[in-house]
């Protein structure tokens, strides 16, 4: 035995535990690891929650953004439409008193415009009697040849006036007719009566011009 293995063979196991106290040892950290392991998992599902919240509540609020806006939206649609169709009536109304109005004032403006038309034609056939001394003429020829024919002693009644245009105008035609003349100072100048055994015709400027306005509708006197 060479002297190394023979100190080795004199040592204690006292003395080898000793020394072997002194060597490295090996610790099993696993626990460790698996503790801080599962307090870092914690913490990153903490954080991955509190971020998941987050934003959930921001899409939270762009949805009930969104949702509101559609909401108010459609709101004011409704309340814009009612307006509208509100003003719209509005305007109808507005459009039919308009229209009642202005046929009114049509009206109006065409029963002015009759009765100035009217006057227009008195003063017309007032200015022709006036400055026409044959007026009577043509009225006097209408009565004569009017049907029934009148008979029965004839007569043609004039104002005193027109007796020289009857004498210049219708002398001979009354006379082959079998008509007589007669003046009458109730007679305006340019008219004239017929009065018979069969019937009578008055032609006075009274009569006629009453025919011609009740024709027209209107009571305008002479």
């Amino acid at each position: 035995m060479s002297n190394a293995a023979a100190a080795k063979a004199n040592v204690s196991a006292y003395q080898r535990w000793e020394m072997a106290s002194f060597d490295p040892v090996t610790v099993d950290n696993s626990a460790a690891d698996q503790a801080a392991l599962e307090a870092h998992l914690r913490r990153v599902e903490e954080d991955a929650h509190a971020q998941g919240l987050a934003k959930g509540h921001v899409a939270g609020q762009a949805l009930g953004f969104k949702a509101g806006f559609e909401q108010g939206e459609a709101r004011g649609f409704e309340e814009g439409r009612k307006e509208a169709l509100a003003q719209a009536a509005q305007l109808a109304q507005i459009a039919d008193t308009f229209k009642t109005a202005l046929q009114a004032a049509d009206a109006a403006i065409a029963e002015s415009l009759a009765a100035l038309a009217i006057d227009i034609a008195q003063q017309v056939v007032r200015q022709h009697l006036t400055l026409d001394p044959t007026a009577l003429v043509a009225v006097a020829r209408e009565v004569i040849a009017s049907e029934p024919e009148l008979s029965g002693a004839p007569t043609l009644v004039v104002s005193p006036a027109d007796l020289p245009v009857v004498d210049s105008y219708l002398k001979e035609e009354l006379e082959a007719a079998g008509w007589t003349v007669r003046p009458d100072p109730a007679i305006e100048r340019g008219g004239c009566k017929a009065h018979a055994a069969t019937g009578e015709i008055d032609a006075t400027n009274v009569s006629r011009w009453e025919r011609v306005v009740a024709a027209l509708g209107r009571n305008k006197p002479w």
